[in-house]
């Protein structure tokens, strides 16, 4: 399921890049706001890419999108205000790459609380699912899988490596605007130490899921299959087998680091529309947590 694939890659999220880049690919697109408001539908149709609920699928899964959506809204959003708010100024002073994991590690505790809020809700769900929904689960998920590997499979080294570098140009470009021939220059530099990883992932996704369809088997008995899944999520990374484990520390030490360097590069009128658009969206996430005081708490029966 759609709530599975994000559990899958919530490590691999975590390591792009920075907290530069990851803010950026939530405002890509669309605005902050749209986006939240909508997130709703944004989780309905991740799942249908996986599962074809029923009725009373349907209706449980809006009742809990709905009370998640609230839960994160009223204890989520106001920290992320602040925390934003605080980077405009810790990210345009000097930084180190160990003072930047830092931000990672908070980042990544807001995801750890995240997933406790909605794990219950992940084994609601696959526990419900019929011998039908399960059977058609296997050829949706390896498309899913060949999506993940797909911009690096039959690429060559010095293609992978091209890409990279674009996504790390258009993640700060969102933020800083144009970059100079400098920075593009360190950019091209770096991205000769990335090590492509998608293929891995995609076998590390595919290990993964045939314990998870295994465990399926045992979803009659919910008390069993809750013990079993939240051992599961708690070793996936044991998963990933030793060279995905050792591909994703250097190129998580190479993203920490290019984003700490880059950083470092910004000019007088780059920094000050970093530290603007940074100041931005922490006025929308105060917006965002706002608006729970006009709604009505969702019923938690």
């Amino acid at each position: 399921m759609w709530i599975v694939g994000w559990q899958l890659n919530k490590t691999r999220f975590l390591s792009q890049i920075g907290i530069v880049l990851v803010i950026g690919l939530v405002l890509s697109g669309c605005s902050i706001k749209l986006a939240y408001n909508n997130v709703d539908r944004l989780v309905k149709w991740g799942v249908s890419d996986y599962v074809d609920l029923n009725r009373e699928q349907k209706q449980v899964l809006n009742r809990e999108i709905e009370r998640v959506h609230y839960w994160h809204r009223i204890n989520h959003l106001p920290l992320y205000a602040d925390f934003t708010k605080g980077l405009a100024v810790t990210l345009t002073d000097s930084v180190s790459v160990d003072e930047m994991q830092t931000v990672f590690d908070h980042i990544s505790g807001w995801v750890d609380e995240m997933e406790g809020e909605i794990t219950p809700v992940v084994i609601d769900m696959m526990v419900s699912l019929t011998d039908e929904q399960v059977a058609a689960l296997p050829e949706k998920l390896e498309k899913s899988n060949v999506e993940t590997a797909e911009p690096e499979d039959g690429v060559d080294l010095a293609d992978a490596q091209s890409l990279w570098a674009e996504d790390v140009q258009d993640g700060l470009r969102q933020f800083v605007g144009r970059l100079n021939k400098e920075q593009k220059a360190y950019i091209d530099r770096r991205a000769l130490g990335y090590e492509p990883e998608r293929l891995l992932w995609a076998d590390y996704r595919r290990r993964f899921q045939a314990a998870m369809m295994a465990l399926l088997e045992t979803r009659s008995d919910r008390a069993k299959f809750e013990i079993g899944y939240r051992d599961l999520i708690a070793k996936r990374e044991s998963f990933y087998g030793p060279e995905l484990d050792r591909i994703f520390k250097a190129n998580q030490r190479l993203n920490l680091e290019v984003v700490v360097q880059l950083l470092s590069m910004l000019t007088d009128r780059q920094s000050a529309r970093f530290a603007a658009e940074l100041t931005e969206l922490s006025e929308d996430f105060a917006e965002l947590a706002a608006e729970a005081e006009d709604m009505t708490p969702p019923d938690r029966s």
